[in-house]
């Protein structure tokens, strides 16, 4: 199922992964397109190297550890969620996600960009988020914490 959430607060990720309760853990996440702001920046680059990077290959505890600690915002940005058997090379990456600029996002029925994603998260301009999800638990948990969630299907069959 796909959702989207209008507010500049759903693209700080700390409470989409609260109503996740937890299963972030469970996969690799390939962020991408990604542009971020956190009030305690350099202290993220420092802790978190990669994340300065346009392209970062990231494990489910330690994303989860950063929103939680840093509440970054993302202002832009894909993740895309992996099982952990899949490895991604970032160096040669056939799909790239991306948000800005992606008319794909706004067709009546999107798909998740990656091949191999289970489910993807997309920031757009730091004004609203997307959900797209095969995974029915994810979709269930997504869809009672954010009770103001809309069927992104549906929200774009109206225009």
């Amino acid at each position: 199922m796909n959702f989207i959430l209008h507010g500049s607060k759903h693209t700080v990720l700390a409470s989409v992964f609260d109503s996740f309760q937890g299963r972030e853990k469970e996969f690799n996440w390939l962020i991408t397109d990604i542009e971020i702001v956190a009030h305690q920046e350099e202290k993220l680059i420092r802790d978190y190297p990669k994340m300065s990077h346009p392209i970062v290959w990231i494990a489910g505890e330690d994303l989860s550890n950063l929103v939680k600690k840093y509440n970054p915002q993302f202002i832009w940005g894909v993740l895309s969620a992996f099982d952990k058997s899949i490895n991604i090379d970032i160096n040669n990456l056939l799909v790239e996600p991306y948000a800005n600029g992606n008319e794909g996002l706004w067709v009546p029925i999107p798909n998740i960009q990656h091949p191999q994603a289970k489910l993807e998260i997309v920031c757009w301009d730091s004004s609203l988020m997307l959900l797209l999800s095969n995974d029915i638990n994810i979709n269930d948990k997504f869809r009672n914490y954010f009770k103001e969630a809309r069927d992104l299907n549906a929200y774009n069959s109206e225009f």
